[in-house]
């Protein structure tokens, strides 16, 4: 799971720079943070196409790779965010955005206590720690998750061209993003 998201920031990474994270009006910094969260919210086609490349590389059974694909559309279509402050100085911006995600980040936790304490529950039939096992059931822990956090990111902006666009996110604000902070 640590890889998943580690290629899902670089997916993310991706598309900041091809551009997608902007639009042809984002004549102000807050409107260039808009644009990049309806994207997810709206589950752009490119954020989708970003998504299930990103999956398709991971050594994940093809059910797994369905409901992950699943459970980060899910985080997509139920976050949320405010813009709380925004400060420009000349062609560069700084924002605070707080967002709020499903906790993905519990469920893990509480993926790792129960392999912790009980890692016979997720070997093979050959006695062996299965790592299918193991995903399938953080997976299944994670399509349980009702509940909320709330995170706050600092996003920097830069003006090209008279268009504001938001700088590349942080490992962090990616997992953030993602719920799994």
């Amino acid at each position: 799971m640590k890889k998943i998201i580690s290629i899902l920031f670089m997916a993310v990474i991706a598309l900041f720079i091809s551009g997608c994270a902007c639009s042809m009006n984002d004549n102000k910094p807050n409107e260039a943070i808009e644009t990049l969260f309806e994207k997810y919210r709206n589950k752009d086609e490119n954020v989708l196409t970003q998504l299930k490349q990103t999956i398709e590389g991971e050594v994940l059974n093809d059910d797994n790779k369905v409901k992950y694909q699943a459970l980060m559309e899910r985080q997509y279509d139920s976050f949320s965010y405010v813009i709380k402050d925004v400060e420009t100085n000349d062609d560069s911006a700084t924002s605070l955005v707080e967002i709020t995600v499903l906790n993905y980040k519990g469920a893990l936790e509480e993926a790792e206590e129960e392999l912790k304490n009980h890692p016979e529950k997720f070997n093979d039939e050959d006695g062996k720690f299965s790592e299918d096992k193991y995903t399938k059931y953080k997976i299944e822990l994670m399509e349980k998750v009702e509940d909320t956090t709330t995170y706050t990111i600092n996003l920097n902006l830069t003006k090209e061209a008279g268009m504001w666009k938001v700088d590349e996110l942080t490992k962090d604000d990616i997992k953030k993003l993602h719920g799994v902070y």
